[in-house]
């Protein structure tokens, strides 16, 4: 009797030790996956941000060369109305318009600055953004809504981007020929120059807008609220683009 019970507890000792080491076989391998779906989030993590950058310092990078070869094309164009103002009597009305000529390329200049600026804000916003929602896509969240409208953010951008760097390289021509139609030439250099800026200011807006609304998006993931976030983390996009 008493070898008969020796042998049913030791049976069972050796079932209850598999079975702890199949669990414990079983929670490394899910401890494993896990830290191998964390490892390649982190490296989709910093592949991103680095392309972030990089098209960020291109874009300033091509701004400035742009700006750099408009300086030949603006002296050449302000060289050329200064022959066209001969035709011009009155002395006063000639260096009014070459005050107007100087302040639209002043103005593209500012303005394209500032859209510039306003862009690499909004950049950096998308990348707290795309941090967020690695950090969410590690934690086990489902980030694929988050994912597309991280993608359609940075082609706004980019095509903002694009609209800012056609417009840096414009130059407005005042084409002058008498004094009759001086006020007419300098009426439609302004509105062909406001109308171009507004263009650009749209696509920012849009930009802005695709941000935003890329935030609202991760927003609405339930959970993702609850997860430990950066002090430095904001999802603002309030940043104006009005001229």
């Amino acid at each position: 009797m008493l070898k008969t019970f020796l042998t049913v507890v030791f049976s069972s000792a050796l079932v209850f030790s598999a079975s702890a080491q199949t669990t414990s076989t079983t929670s490394t391998r899910v401890q494993d996956i896990r830290s191998a779906a964390k490892q390649q989030v982190q490296v989709m993590r910093q592949a991103t941000q680095e392309q972030i950058q990089k098209e960020r310092e291109a874009f300033k990078q091509k701004v400035e060369s742009m700006r750099e070869n408009l300086k030949t094309a603006i002296q050449s164009s302000r060289e050329e109305l200064k022959t066209k103002l001969q035709n011009i009597k009155d002395e006063r009305k000639k260096a009014a318009v070459e005050r107007i000529d100087k302040s639209l390329t002043d103005l593209n200049a500012r303005m394209t600055t500032h859209y510039s600026n306003v862009l690499d804000q909004i950049s950096d916003v998308l990348k707290r953004i795309v941090s967020r929602a690695d950090k969410a896509q590690t934690s086990g969240l489902d980030v694929a809504s988050v994912r597309t409208a991280i993608t359609k953010a940075q082609t706004a951008i980019d095509a903002a981007r694009a609209a800012v760097t056609a417009q840096v390289s414009k130059v407005y021509t005042l084409n002058v020929t008498t004094d009759a139609t001086l006020k007419n030439v300098v009426g439609e250099a302004r509105k062909a120059l406001q109308g171009d800026l507004k263009k650009v200011g749209d696509a920012v807006k849009a930009a802005r807008e695709a941000v935003r609304n890329a935030a609202v998006t991760l927003g609405q993931i339930r959970g993702v609220d609850e997860l430990k976030q950066p002090t430095s983390t904001a999802t603002s996009t309030t940043t104006s683009t009005n001229q």
